[in-house]
């Protein structure tokens, strides 16, 4: 009897030792760890946002007009890419915003997930998927035209 006591005072030792460990490296067990119960979209969404200044900079390098990013989180969207072949290409993950806190700007970039859909990428890899578009006059024009 004595030893069972030892054994689950020894794991519930241990259980907080690890516990407090995972805190101090700022990570948790129910969103980093083993027991991450957060949705696939939740998952994406959280690493679309660590990597959010990454996002702006592809975005300010496409044009030098571009001064700010604002993304739109609530577009993200994951869709299989076609390839010509019936298992498709893989999935990407899109994402829309505009730029310079213009309403009436708009651009897509996209990112690579790979072969699954619910997965994080591995490695960012962004994409223009539309380019960055101003509506003026009645109609969509690139941001960089007069």
């Amino acid at each position: 009897m004595k030893k069972g006591r030892m054994f689950m005072l020894a794991a519930a030792a241990a259980l907080v030792v690890g516990g407090t460990i995972m805190t101090v490296q700022n990570k948790s067990l129910f969103t980093d760890g083993i027991f991450d119960l957060r949705s696939p979209r939740e998952k994406q969404l959280t690493y679309l946002k660590k990597h959010e200044k990454d996002l702006a900079d592809f975005v300010k390098a496409l044009s030098p007009k571009v001064e700010s990013v604002q993304f739109d989180w609530d577009s993200m969207e994951v869709g299989q890419v076609g390839n010509g072949t019936p298992q498709g290409g893989g999935y990407i993950l899109t994402l829309n915003g505009r730029v310079n806190n213009i309403k009436e700007t708009e651009f897509t970039l996209g990112v690579d997930l790979g072969d699954n859909a619910n997965s994080i990428p591995k490695e960012l890899g962004i994409y223009e998927m539309q380019p960055i578009r101003i509506y003026r006059d009645g109609g969509w024009y690139y941001y960089d035209e007069k």
